[in-house]
């Protein structure tokens, strides 16, 4: 899949009878990474019990595709999963991120400030998300809260990617 041979990587997971989760989380990053998000989705689909890894790439695929129906599979997803879950800042993230691309600002918002602990790469996800709702003010306003702006700068605006 890092090669780009989607085909050949399709051929071996298919043909393997005994699919363990890692596998599934390989096909679906190898998609996400050849922007195949639809595809990505459909291994998702095929999981019996998704884990952490599993549900962060499909937020991943989701954020990809930037959709109402895509918005529809990250809500449906997010209020199945353990609660247990959003104490993970990198699922929160992909999570905030994907609702953010598909347009969901104020429901990434409610998350975002009820979240006890907020890392850098969730600021960074809500930052970016704001630009590209054409919420700049909003932007600038959140950067303003970090406790110590001035050493986030370059991590931020290089996680943005402005």
């Amino acid at each position: 899949m890092k090669c780009g041979d989607v085909a050949h990587a399709e051929l071996l997971f298919y043909s393997s009878k005994e699919k363990v989760l890692p596998m599934y989380g390989a096909m679906m990053k190898g998609y996400i990474q050849n922007n195949l998000p639809d595809k990505a989705i459909n291994v998702f689909n095929e999981v019996e019990s998704p884990d952490e890894v599993n549900i962060n790439l499909l937020f991943n695929a989701c954020a990809q595709l930037k959709t109402k129906e895509a918005l529809n599979l990250v809500k449906k997803v997010s209020k199945e999963i353990p609660k247990s879950f959003y104490s993970n800042p990198h699922l929160l993230t992909s999570l905030l991120d994907a609702l953010m691309k598909c347009g969901d600002v104020a429901h990434a918002e409610s998350l975002f400030y009820s979240s006890k602990e907020k890392v850098l790469p969730m600021y960074g996800a809500m930052m970016k998300g704001y630009v590209e709702n054409n919420l700049a003010q909003k932007t600038i306003e959140l950067f303003n809260e970090l406790k110590n702006p001035a050493g986030m700068n370059t991590v931020l605006l290089n996680q943005m990617k402005l």
